[in-house]
């Protein structure tokens, strides 16, 4: 995924809600570091759950403590490699992460979150979490990665940053039976960002970046019109989070 070294300056940028790191923590949060996730990928997610409120923790693929989500409210799977990501997790990581969400736990995916999320990942014959109905494909309509995308994100058009993610292919899924909801589509139409429940907890997956820091975007050659996306990041998390 994302080879750029993790710039200080990122972690005094400025973000354009009224979310403060100040403000008191409502809840605890895991974010995945290890085998499949780059480094910048973990930091931005890391940053993004302090930005909605969340005290975060890095947890590692070999993980495989019983007890490792008592009191956690969310999990962030960055972006990476999401093969990588299946081949190194624990079957304990995996089952755990399961139950959590399907108990009530929140579950947000950036990029080779999204990926994961799915049964199979893309063609490869590698199992996913199953954890939202369809199949993940990479988008593949420009020729450039990373890049900046304009995506319509609900009611509004944003520029994101964009490397190799995927889109979400509900055909086969019978959207009246099964609760779906498309949230960001590509500019050709297809599914961007899309969010479920899964039991009693809430999924939220993107294939693009909302999360993504300023010095992602250093040596592009295309023009970010309306800046970080971190609100967006934000409202995955409190969405899946129920806060």
């Amino acid at each position: 995924m994302h080879n750029k070294i993790f710039s200080l300056i990122f972690l005094f940028a400025p973000f354009f809600t009224q979310i403060s790191l100040a403000d008191p923590f409502i809840g605890k949060a895991l974010v995945y570091r290890g085998a499949g996730a780059c480094s910048s990928c973990s930091e931005s997610a890391y940053k993004m759950a302090g930005l909605a409120g969340y005290e975060a923790k890095y947890v590692d693929p070999t993980e495989r403590k019983q007890n490792l989500f008592e009191g956690v409210a969310l999990y962030i799977q960055p972006g990476g490699k999401s093969l990588d990501v299946a081949k190194a997790m624990t079957p304990e990581l995996k089952n755990n992460l399961l139950n959590f969400i399907r108990n009530g736990g929140g579950y947000v995916g950036f990029c080779a979150g999204a990926f994961y999320a799915t049964e199979e990942i893309r063609d490869e014959g590698v199992a996913g979490l199953g954890i939202i109905p369809g199949h993940s494909w990479l988008w593949e309509k420009v020729k450039d990665a990373p890049t900046i995308l304009q995506i319509r994100w609900e009611d509004q058009t944003r520029d994101l940053y964009w490397e190799g993610g995927p889109y979400l292919d509900f055909s086969k899924v019978d959207m009246a039976k099964t609760p779906v909801e498309i949230i960001a589509t590509y500019n050709d139409g297809q599914v961007a960002a899309a969010r479920t429940t899964f039991g009693l907890g809430r999924v939220f997956v993107t294939g693009v970046h909302p999360e993504s820091p300023e010095s992602w975007r250093e040596g592009l050659d295309v023009h970010d019109s309306d800046g970080l996306d971190w609100d967006l990041a934000v409202q995955m998390i409190k969405w899946s989070a129920r806060k």
